[in-house]
């Protein structure tokens, strides 16, 4: 079998995606479970959610039956004892046959930096990061190498545990408040100031269901990160999305997993405060991630295989 299928595992969403042996990557399922919100130290991911886990791996397995299935888990399951993990892991097996991969943060930031790449015309160093559900990643790449990269284990996860009412669909919470949180509790940031950020997972799509104005990117030449706003427009457009717009809009315009609204108001929030305390001047928001990475090194497994 020539396709395959990968999964990708993190603090707030199952997504899956099918590759074909030309590394083409085609997006074929996502659904939000907020791992997080309801992961303790003791116990570790709630019963349900792990049902949730189980019956999402399920559904993908039998949706294209056949195609082998490589999943990946970041993020929260790195927080989990190693019993806990065993007992988790063992579980999925037993019920899907499927063998979850625990990617460490070496490993994911790594396989982000892959997913970005070296950007000629940049000589200037630029933020790769991503705010997961559980955990926010930083990358500063210089010329394609990396210069910094650390993760810190906070996200939109704990925003929302902070203030569950911004899940709803007004909430009374204002950015001021979200603001004071997080530069209570996300301490550690990059020390190179860079002009450009660049983020990973999804946030492409999340700005053109908002209807944020995006421009074209006419800075560099990257065929993945067509678009950028200005981090003064990004900031307007988070003020705008706590305070006045209503997440019953954003979830009707993203009928596929509304769910994935309910963490929007945590995310920008954070996305904000990073632009600011890091001097980037522009975001360019992409759809792009780990999972590129995460396809060279399987199809570089399999040459050397038959080598």
């Amino acid at each position: 079998m020539k396709e395959k299928i990968i999964v990708d595992i993190g603090s707030g969403s199952i997504k899956a995606y099918i590759v074909n042996e030309d590394k083409e990557i085609k997006p074929i399922y996502k659904k939000t479970i907020m791992f997080k919100v309801n992961f303790s130290k003791e116990k570790g991911i709630l019963e349900k959610d792990k049902n949730k886990l189980i019956d999402a791996l399920q559904e993908i397995k039998t949706k294209y039956d056949g195609i082998p299935v490589y999943a990946y888990a970041t993020s929260i399951f790195r927080l989990m004892t190693e019993n806990q993990v065993k007992e988790l892991t063992n579980l999925i097996y037993e019920k899907t046959e499927i063998t979850i991969n625990i990617v460490t943060k070496e490993q994911e930031s790594i396989y982000m930096a892959k997913a970005v790449g070296n950007i000629e015309g940049l000589d200037d160093p630029y933020l790769v990061f991503s705010v997961g559900g559980s955990s926010t990643e930083f990358i500063v790449l210089e010329k394609g190498n990396i210069k910094e990269n650390f993760t810190v284990e906070f996200a939109v996860g704990d925003v929302l545990k902070e203030f569950p009412d911004t899940a709803n669909d007004i909430t009374k919470v204002t950015f001021n408040q979200i603001y004071e949180y997080i530069s209570k509790n996300l301490t550690q940031l990059p020390k190179t100031k860079c002009k450009y950020a660049i983020f990973t997972g999804l946030h492409l799509t999340y700005n053109k269901v908002a209807g944020n104005k995006m421009e074209d990117n006419d800075i560099f030449i990257k065929k993945n990160i067509p678009k950028y706003i200005t981090s003064e427009k990004y900031k307007n457009y988070t003020i705008n999305t706590i305070e006045k717009r209503n997440l019953k809009e954003l979830k009707d315009n993203y009928p596929q997993d509304p769910k994935f609204m309910d963490g929007a108001r945590a995310s920008v929030s954070i996305i904000t405060y990073i632009l600011e305390k890091t001097g980037a001047e522009y975001i360019f928001p992409t759809d792009l991630n780990m999972i590129d990475g995460i396809v060279n090194e399987i199809f570089d497994d399999i040459d050397k295989m038959k080598a």
